[in-house]
């Protein structure tokens, strides 16, 4: 029987669970990944079973271990530390796998990037663009014609109205809503339940309907 293609899990966390569902999900109609497990920097993980996958080891043993090079999927919130991460295994030399969930509605004419999860109830209109390493969580809506770069992540309930941009490494919170045509800028950071009716710059944190900069970062890098 056919298995799909291997993938691990790096981050053996709560998220990794949600991926771990979905990519099952994706399984029951057609084999597309064998799951391998997960893997985790803190040594006192391996061997630990969450949601029926097991820890294998840090990165660096399960690269030793395993016959070929797997693929592999995120599984960190922090975007910062997930850009860590994804450029650390890729320099292994395993492959960014994507993870949609079946009941994601998806629209003619869109684009998602590799190594990017959509959590159930999403739904992404026409010529929306989904770029590399984002999250997308359970029941977002992106509008169409809105551009997600990439290390993005959308909190459940997130609504990205039509023609809007969230530039990389930005996050949106739980419930929180952008009016059509907004930008939120780079590591910016759109509180839970907050309403951006203006562009939110780089590196800063907003809350609040209208919502309103509370705190300005330091310049964020990826890596």
């Amino acid at each position: 029987m056919k298995k799909g293609r291997s993938l691990v899990i790096v981050g053996a966390g709560g998220f990794g669970q949600e991926i771990i569902w979905a990519a099952r999900n994706m399984n029951a109609s057609s084999p597309q990944y064998e799951i391998l497990g997960y893997c985790d920097d803190d040594r006192a993980k391996k061997g630990s079973v969450i949601y029926s996958a097991t820890v294998l080891g840090t990165p660096e043993e399960v690269d030793r271990t395993l016959p070929e090079k797997p693929s592999f999927i995120c599984a960190i919130g922090d975007n910062i530390n997930r850009a860590k991460a994804a450029k650390y295994v890729l320099s292994l030399g395993w492959l960014p796998a994507t993870v949609i969930d079946p009941s994601v509605i998806v629209a003619e004419e869109v684009a998602v990037g590799k190594g990017t999860y959509i959590g159930a109830g999403c739904i992404l209109s026409p010529y929306a663009q989904i770029g590399n390493y984002v999250i997308i969580n359970h029941h977002c809506s992106i509008g169409h014609n809105s551009v997600l770069d990439d290390f993005v992540q959308i909190s459940p309930g997130g609504r990205v109205s039509g023609s809007c941009r969230v530039e990389e490494g930005a996050t949106l919170g739980s419930n929180a809503v952008i009016a059509p045509g907004i930008t939120v800028g780079r590591f910016a950071t759109l509180g839970a339940s907050s309403f951006a009716m203006t562009d939110v710059v780089d590196d800063v944190t907003a809350i609040g309907t209208p919502a309103r900069v509370v705190l300005r970062h330091k310049h964020m890098k990826r890596t």
